[in-house]
């Protein structure tokens, strides 16, 4: 027995040091990949609350959309100033631990970290509830619908939600003073994870966490996301037999679009559930999150990022209104370039002929 516990011990310490490996390595890196991605990720993320805002562009879908967006550059507008001072102007030296440590900088952690929990907990629960429109207004092949203002009510109350469910983190977050070198600095009395250690109220913090903020959304997420494969293939044999006609069009262009929040779909879950994952491990497995999960933790951060700044990409891609929409409303931004790619977006209007006027997603 003592032999077991002894080769446990000695592998544990290996993993430890090789993640340890990995992550200075990363950590050297970090901060210049994560800036460049801000960087990109915040202004194209305007261009797309401006695009997707536009009148011609206004949908249910659309607005949940605009709402990730902004969410998202909450998110990396936070990251920015966390990034710069912790991983730029100071390092790992003892010789910056009072700077780091301050009792303002350590309140800005603080907030960093409840914000960023937050965003990322909107962001889920809004990309479900876009997977849910979308499910349901193909499979009643657009007869049910949710129009702009019960959508609007509906990100209203998930935001509600969010902060609620966030209310036990808020009240966990605290600042305790120590004793360094003759001066005092400041740390995060951080939320117990392993639950032989944890009070009551870590326990319902951590939960709330794992379950309704990362494991559900990403479950839901996955659930609706196969559903909408489905009626993609029954879509795509119905639009073969109907070949040319009008509702052929149609059934196309909602093809593009169900693709494309696919593909939104499938990175909010690569970015999510990793995170999910090893939270729900280090709740079980002692110093699992001491040993793995904060080292890794520059990792999920930025497959976040990445999420968080993808989305303009994706629409271009994918979307032809969304490009001729970007034409309009940039006109010197590569017109002539997106235009001699793709041709103009169409869509059918009320007489059953193609119209390029309609842009929407």
């Amino acid at each position: 027995m003592e032999n077991i516990t002894t080769l446990n011990e000695t592998r544990r310490e290996e993993m430890c040091k090789m993640l340890n490996s990995y992550a200075l390595a990363f950590w050297s890196v970090h901060p210049y990949i994560t800036l460049v991605i801000c960087a990109f990720g915040i202004p194209t993320n305007i261009v797309n609350i401006v695009i997707l805002n536009q009148k011609k562009m206004r949908s249910s879908i659309n607005c949940i959309l605009t709402a990730i967006a902004v969410s998202d550059i909450i998110t990396m507008a936070d990251y920015v100033p966390y990034t710069v001072f912790f991983y730029i102007i100071t390092g790992l030296s003892s010789e910056d631990i009072g700077r780091r440590r301050s009792f303002g900088w350590t309140y800005f952690l603080a907030v960093h970290s409840c914000l960023s929990i937050t965003t990322h907990t909107l962001s889920l629960w809004l990309a479900v509830l876009m997977s849910t429109v979308r499910y349901f207004f193909i499979k009643t092949s657009g007869r049910w619908n949710l129009n702009i203002v019960r959508t609007r009510l509906a990100i209203v109350g998930i935001f509600i939600g969010t902060v609620v469910l966030s209310c036990p983190l808020y009240a966990l977050t605290d600042l305790v003073p120590a004793k360094y070198e003759n001066a005092t600095i400041y740390r995060i009395r951080g939320v117990q994870i392993y639950y032989n250690e944890t009070s009551i109220m870590d326990v319902l913090n951590v939960w709330l966490h794992i379950v309704v903020g990362k494991v559900l959304p990403c479950c839901l997420i996955c659930v609706f996301g196969c559903l909408l494969l489905q009626t993609l293939r029954k879509s795509q044999q119905l639009s073969e037999n109907l070949k040319l006609t009008s509702t052929s069009r149609r059934m196309r262009a909602h093809k593009r679009t169900t693709r494309m929040l696919l593909a939104i779909m499938t990175m909010f879950i690569i970015s999510a559930l990793p995170a999910a994952v090893l939270t729900l491990v280090s709740v079980f497995v002692e110093h699992f999150f001491t040993d793995c999960y904060l080292l890794l933790g520059d990792s999920l951060d930025f497959l976040s990022l990445i999420n968080n700044s993808i989305n303009f990409i994706m629409y271009c891609i994918m979307s032809r209104q969304f490009r001729d929409c970007l034409c309009e409303a940039f006109p010197m931004c590569g017109n002539k370039f997106i235009h001699a790619q793709y041709r103009p977006a169409t869509s059918v209007n009320s007489t059953g002929r193609p119209s390029t006027k309609n842009c929407n997603l």
